[in-house]
C-alpha cells in the first residue's frame, strides 16, 4: 500500500467514522434526518451533457443524458445506509461516470428509511426501471449500485421475481459492496474477523441496519434485508467489487453461493487491502485504478457494438 493510503486510513480513525456502528436505530434515523435536510439536487451543468430531472411515485429522478444520442442508459443507484440522501460530491462523480462510459445516467433519490420501510425503495427503484424502459430497449440497460444502492440494484432481479412483475431484465448489473445483513453464524463471523481491518464501518452497524431498513414495519420481506437469500432467476450478468479490508466483504461467498444456484454468470473483484466501495472514492492511487478498472468493465459490458447488437 502506498504510503498516502497509510496516511488516509489514520485520519478516517482519528475522526472516528466507524463509531457510527455504537449509535442506536433511532439515532442513525434522526442524525440522518438533520443532515438531509441540508442536502438538496445539485445546480450540475455540462456541455456535451443535458441534466434534468423526472418524477417517479412523487419522487426525482435525475437523468444526464448525453447531448448526442447513445441508446444506452444506465441505472446510477447511490448508497447512503438506505437513510442518507445522495451527496453532491456523489452527483459529480456520477456525472464523470457518465462521461467516461458513454452511458445516459438515471439517478433516483428514492425513500429512505429515515421515512419509509424499505419495501418503498425497492417499488421506486423498479418504477424507475419501467420509466427507462419507454425509451432504450432493456439490451441496452445496465444498473450499477453501490453500498445499500448494490442491495437495490442486484435485489431489482429478485423484487421483481418475489413480485411476479413481468419486464424484460437489463442486460448487466454491477454492484459494489451491495449493503446487506448477515443471516447465520458463519457470516457474522467473518464480519467479526474483518472488523479488525476495516476502518470505516464496523460489523456492530450492520446489525443495526438491518432494524433501520425494516423501520418497524413486518411488511419488508427478508431477501430485501438478506439479499443473499433472493430468488435470482433470469438474473443478467453481474461483477461484484469488493475491498478486501471491509466487513461486507463477509458476504460475498454467500453471494458467489447464490449467483451459482440460480446460474447466474459473475465476476468477484476484490480489491487487496481496499476499503468499503474503494472504486468510487480515488482519493489514493489504489483506488484510482479502481475507479479505471470499474470504468473499462462497464464501457465493455454496455457496448452495443462489441455485442452485436443494435440499439
Amino acid at each position: 500500500m502506498s504510503l498516502k493510503y497509510e496516511i488516509v486510513k489514520r485520519a478516517v480513525r482519528a475522526v472516528g467514522l466507524k463509531n457510527r456502528g455504537k449509535m442506536t436505530a433511532d439515532e442513525i434515523i434522526a442524525f440522518k434526518k438533520k443532515q438531509n435536510a441540508k442536502i438538496g439536487i445539485p445546480d450540475i451543468r455540462d456541455r456535451e451533457i443535458t441534466v434534468s430531472q423526472v418524477s417517479v411515485m412523487g419522487f426525482p429522478v435525475l437523468k444526464m443524458s448525453h447531448n448526442k444520442f447513445t441508446g444506452k442508459a444506465d441505472l446510477f443507484i447511490i448508497g447512503g445506509g438506505m437513510v442518507g440522501k445522495p451527496q453532491p460530491s456523489m452527483i459529480k462523480k456520477a456525472l464523470r461516470f457518465c462521461r467516461e462510459t458513454g452511458l445516459d445516467l438515471y439517478i433516483p433519490y428514492y425513500p429512505l428509511c429515515t421515512e419509509y420501510p424499505l419495501n418503498k425503495a425497492y417499488e421506486m427503484i423498479c418504477e424507475t426501471y419501467r420509466t427507462m424502459l419507454a425509451d432504450y430497449s432493456s439490451e441496452n440497460i445496465s444498473v450499477i449500485g453501490l453500498s445499500s444502492g448494490g442491495n437495490l440494484a442486484l435485489g431489482l432481479i429478485a423484487y421483481m421475481n418475489a413480485e411476479h412483475i413481468v419486464l424484460p431484465r437489463p442486460h448487466y448489473i454491477m454492484v459494489l459492496s451491495p449493503g446487506c445483513g448477515a443471516v447465520n453464524d458463519e457470516e457474522r463471523e467473518r464480519l467479526k474477523e474483518l472488523d479488525k481491518k476495516d476502518f470505516i464501518i464496523s460489523a456492530d452497524y450492520i446489525k443495526t441496519a438491518e432494524e433501520v431498513m425494516r423501520r418497524g414495519s413486518d411488511s419488508v420481506p427478508d431477501y430485501m434485508i438478506f439479499l443473499q437469500l433472493g430468488d435470482f432467476t433470469g438474473c443478467p450478468e453481474v461483477t461484484f467489487i469488493y475491498g478486501s479490508d471491509e466487513v461486507l466483504y463477509a458476504l460475498a461467498p454467500s453471494f458467489e453461493k447464490a449467483m451459482k444456484k440460480y446460474g447466474v454468470k459473475y465476476e468477484m473483484i476484490v480489491g487487496e487491502g481496499m476499503f468499503h466501495c474503494y472504486p468510487v472514492f480515488p482519493v489514493v492511487k489504489e483506488a484510482k485504478q479502481g475507479w479505471d478498472e470499474m470504468i473499462r468493465i462497464m464501457r465493455s459490458k454496455t457496448d452495443i457494438a462489441e455485442r452485436g447488437r443494435q440499439v
